[in-house]
């Protein structure tokens, strides 16, 4: 028997690929799900697997061609149950003095072969009825969540009644959690990068005993991320609408503080007109305040500091909003080797990561990188702030 195996569907957008080489050649046996071909699609490089076990044959769609979903990519040759007989010779009558023949056995049964869970719920073609997908769009699913939905149809396929009862199962998010996932989505759907910097913690532990309120690191980073911004060229000092850059009257920004179900970012005014232990106070009181429940401004701002470092976390890379250019990580501070030219022996400092996650269309590493060196250069100097 001929099995098609058909090019599937990746992803909702994909409508065809281009085949860029066959890892089996005709007549190679293969097992079910064994990769048999890679394909290239507008986004990635995928493979598509045998959808049970036989022997390879004919090969419809070579290297460098492009095919689309649903069409057949392959034969495979399986043994068994539909596949030709050979003829049978013409009968020949028994002698009288032969023993009459035995029975021949009865052919073992076949096992099941191996299906994946997708290819069971969309059939061999890959199809997926408009239904099916309306309900997906529905529920904000996508065609690979189909593989762990269990399918009432014809055999076993999913059906709209079982994408939402799938949906429908587990537990709701929290209203502040739902927001959180609607802002992260919207803050993916651009060119993100990172780039990241150790600072040396020394000096500014030191300077922060001599400040009212002895500010926090978290403080600190906000005044030097607002003088880095005001000191930065034009794009880096605002917000990207469009294809413009608007200019912000001054420099606003965030901090990233946890409730009890998710993370909001309270907007704090005009930082650069701050000094530390004013800051200290404004940024204290904002964070009660969340703790609260009682949030002033949540409005927009240029950027978003992130103390991740308070859970232990050495480095992460967090997303910024949309509508904001940056968010500022700061890590946990360690305990880190610095050689001392002058006694010739490693002294011990206290250190901690710094990451700068940035919208690459308004800077490239660069810049970000150089964004990232001067809130380096004024931790480091906390004096100038």
């Amino acid at each position: 028997m001929r099995l098609p195996v058909r090019m599937p569907q990746f992803g909702e957008s994909a409508a065809e690929a281009k085949v860029v080489a066959w890892l089996v050649k005709p007549g190679q046996a293969v097992k079910a799900e064994q990769e048999l071909c890679e394909v290239q699609t507008e986004k990635s490089l995928l493979t598509v697997a045998a959808p049970e076990a036989g022997t390879l044959g004919e090969i419809m769609v070579a290297a460098d061609g492009t095919v689309a979903v649903g069409e057949i990519l392959a034969y495979l040759e399986i043994a068994g149950a539909g596949a030709d007989a050979p003829p049978s010779a013409a009968p020949v009558a028994p002698s009288p003095l032969a023993p009459p023949p035995s029975p021949a056995p009865a052919p073992a049964a076949k096992p099941p072969q191996k299906r994946s869970a997708l290819h069971a719920a969309t059939g061999d073609a890959g199809f997926i009825s408009p239904r099916v997908r309306a309900r997906l769009d529905a529920h904000g699913l996508t065609v690979s969540d189909l593989s762990v939905i269990a399918g009432t149809g014809r055999d076993g396929r999913v059906t709209a009644q079982d994408v939402d009862a799938y949906a429908q199962g587990g537990e709701p998010l929290t209203a502040v959690r739902q927001a959180v996932a609607a802002a992260m989505m919207r803050s993916w759907s651009r060119p993100l990068a990172t780039v990241a910097m150790p600072v040396r913690l020394d000096p500014l532990l030191e300077h922060r005993r001599t400040v009212t309120g002895r500010p926090s690191l978290t403080v600190y980073a906000l005044r030097a991320l607002a003088q880095a911004i005001a000191a930065a060229p034009t794009p880096l000092r605002g917000r990207l609408v469009g294809n413009r850059v608007h200019q912000c009257a001054g420099i606003d920004l965030a901090v990233a503080v946890e409730v009890d179900d998710g993370v909001i970012t309270p907007v704090v005014r005009k930082v650069d007109g701050y000094d530390l232990a004013a800051l200290e106070a404004k940024v204290s009181g904002v964070v009660e305040s969340c703790r609260n429940g009682r949030v002033s401004d949540l409005g927009d701002a240029i950027a978003t500091v992130s103390n991740y470092g308070t859970f232990g976390i050495t480095w992460a890379t967090p997303i910024p909003l949309a509508g904001q250019a940056f968010i500022l990580g700061i890590g946990a501070p360690v305990n880190a080797p610095e050689w001392d030219p002058a006694s010739k022996a490693f002294t011990r400092i206290r250190q901690a990561e710094l990451t700068l996650t940035f919208d690459h269309r308004l800077a490239d590493g660069g810049a970000a990188g150089r964004l990232l060196a001067k809130v380096v250069e004024l931790l480091q100097n906390p004096s100038r702030l």
